[in-house]
């Protein structure tokens, strides 16, 4: 066979139909691993909770130890509630912007409201690409692994 009048061995043809072959089967791979929930991205909350502006009551200062964290109160509801806030190095009195859930648990532990925990979704095109090259590189070593070995011949 030739291609752009370069004459091309079919055994070299059937390997590179096998590679996307072997290719494609692991896009496949991928997609119904993405559907069925199996690579761990959980889809974000479709609450994320209200946002309200709250007061600092008491303010904590940002150290190496990294555990500080604030008190704040806020309205919600129509009822004053008070919240420690994951944060540090805000004066008492300041207003910030936090995230209240849906329905608070007493011991509220309360965040800013540009935190977005929990809803990136930053890793699952690199998640995808990596399932898609171990799928490849599975496929490939089972085919290998099936293969006799080739001795040379006296």
């Amino acid at each position: 066979m030739r291609i752009s009048r370069v004459p091309v061995p079919l055994g070299y043809l059937r390997w590179l139909a096998l590679g996307i072959a072997l290719f494609l089967l692991a896009i496949g791979i991928t997609i119904t691993a993405n559907a069925f929930g199996l690579t761990g991205f959980a889809a974000a909350s479709s609450d994320p909770g209200t946002k309200v502006t709250a007061t600092v009551s008491a303010g904590a200062p940002c150290t190496a130890d990294g555990g500080a964290n604030e008190r704040v109160t806020f309205t919600i509801d129509g009822r004053e509630r008070e919240a420690r806030f994951n944060g540090c190095g805000h004066a008492e009195g300041e207003q910030v912007d936090i995230t209240v859930p849906a329905d608070p648990p007493p011991n509220l532990v309360v965040y800013a409201a540009q935190a977005a925990t929990g809803d990136g979704t930053a890793g699952e095109g690199l998640g995808s690409v990596l399932l898609v090259a171990a799928s490849t590189a599975g496929a490939a070593y089972t085919y290998l692994l099936r293969r006799p070995p080739r001795t040379p011949q006296p």
